[in-house]
């Protein structure tokens, strides 16, 4: 299985290494991705190599792994100057120089190494020494790191199993800090702190100029695999050794028949990292596949955006707000419709209305016409017929017709 997962990742990134050469336009960029895209291969060829070969090859194995991994680091720093400057060393320093303001002076140990000094030649020769600074830290690193790997495995095979027998308790817990194991761990740590330091005050003084190229996420696929692959194998070895020493309670100190103890078992920690180190070089391998496209130096790149995996909630809500907002039109022009058609109908109702209170006023005059005409009636005089005409103020008058 492991094998196999080996095999994947360095076909993915020969494939992806093949299309940067077929596909070489800006070759002082280039080279430095396709030293960077060595770095997964190697990684799970060493690491399946050493479930193949004896555990005594593994030394041998881990000390080609660390000097690619300080090499790496140190060809990032290159691929980002050489896309600041497009292989212009000057290039750069112009663009530092105006990031002069806001640089932090090199270290006063490095003044041999600049001429002219940061003090006497203006912006920049400050900038030509950030520079320089940069690099020397990233440097450092590439010297130090095979130097202590080296040295840790002359220490494993003159210690072997011995280191601690000689004591027990507070003693044997204390002897490591004065052993020189320590001091070359202590080396080690310094040397990476100062070439991470370098790295990172490079990318801070020209971030802005380098956001195109999303360095940020090529520089998490290079440092992954050594972040992920140096914590892993310490959390394996941490549950490897607890497990250890509860057997050590249970069988009384012998531990020479558990199988965790013995390097050639498969079930080992040793074994086991390796076996996940081939694994995850293969998504690493696809990862450097994604942030480190050969289609980037092409003449006329746009910039792309790789979308995270998702539900499509997003696009649901959007589909769901249109649908709210078609049917909130709708409404809308329903109720206009509906208040031209009130009004309509309110004239009509207003027409009627007047024609009503017309009908009703000449009713009134008709009454009034009506009580004005003459009335027969019946007298006890005979032919002579009262009309009462109305009444004024009162007064009757009588008309005799």
């Amino acid at each position: 299985m492991a094998g196999t997962f080996a095999l994947l990742s360095c076909l993915i990134s020969s494939f992806h290494m093949t299309a940067h050469l077929r596909k070489m336009n800006q070759p002082s960029v280039q080279r430095k991705i396709l030293a960077i895209l060595w770095m997964s291969p190697i990684y799970a060829v060493t690491s399946f190599l050493s479930l193949v070969f004896p555990p005594s090859a593994e030394g041998y194995l881990d000390i080609l792994k660390n000097f690619y991994e300080s090499y790496v680091i140190y060809q990032f720093l290159s691929f980002l100057i050489a896309v600041l400057g497009r292989g212009d060393r000057g290039a750069v320093v112009r663009t530092l120089s105006r990031h002069a303001d806001h640089l932090d002076r090199p270290y006063r140990c490095l003044y041999c190494l600049f001429h002219p000094k940061p003090e006497e030649g203006g912006s920049e020769a400050m900038a030509n020494a950030v520079l320089l600074e940069c690099q020397v830290l990233a440097m450092q690193f590439v010297f130090f790191r095979p130097l202590t790997s080296i040295l840790g495995f002359v220490l494993d095979l003159i210690e072997g199993d011995q280191v601690g027998d000689e004591g027990s308790g507070s003693h044997v817990s204390w002897s490591f800090f004065y052993s020189p194991r320590f001091f070359v761990l202590l080396v080690e740590n310094v040397s990476v702190f100062f070439a991470f330091a370098g790295l990172l005050k490079f990318y801070h003084a020209v971030r802005e100029e380098l956001a195109w190229c999303q360095p940020f996420a090529k520089f998490m696929t290079i440092k992954g695999v050594v972040f992920m692959t140096f914590w892993q194998g310490v959390v394996i070895s941490i549950i490897f050794h607890a497990n250890n020493n509860i057997d050590d309670d249970d069988d009384d100190g012998n531990t020479s028949s558990t199988p965790n103890n013995n390097p050639n078992s498969i079930t080992s920690p040793q074994k086991i990292q390796s076996i996940l180190i081939c694994m995850e070089m293969l998504l690493f391998s696809i990862a450097h596949f994604c942030v480190f496209p050969a289609e980037e130096w092409e003449e006329g790149y746009k910039i792309r955006y790789y979308e995270g995996p998702g539900f499509g909630f997003q696009d649901f809500a959007e589909d769901v707000s249109m649908i709210i907002d078609s049917g909130k039109r709708s409404l809308r022009a329903r109720k206009g419709i509906n208040r031209e058609e009130n009004g309509n109908i309110g004239v009509g109702n207003g027409e009627r209305v007047r024609l009503e209170s017309f009908c009703e006023e000449n009713e009134i005059v008709d009454g009034l016409n009506g009580s004005n005409r003459v009335a027969p009636s019946s007298s006890s005089f005979g032919s002579m017929d009262d009309v009462v005409v109305g009444t004024d103020d009162g007064v009757d008058q009588k008309a005799l017709v």
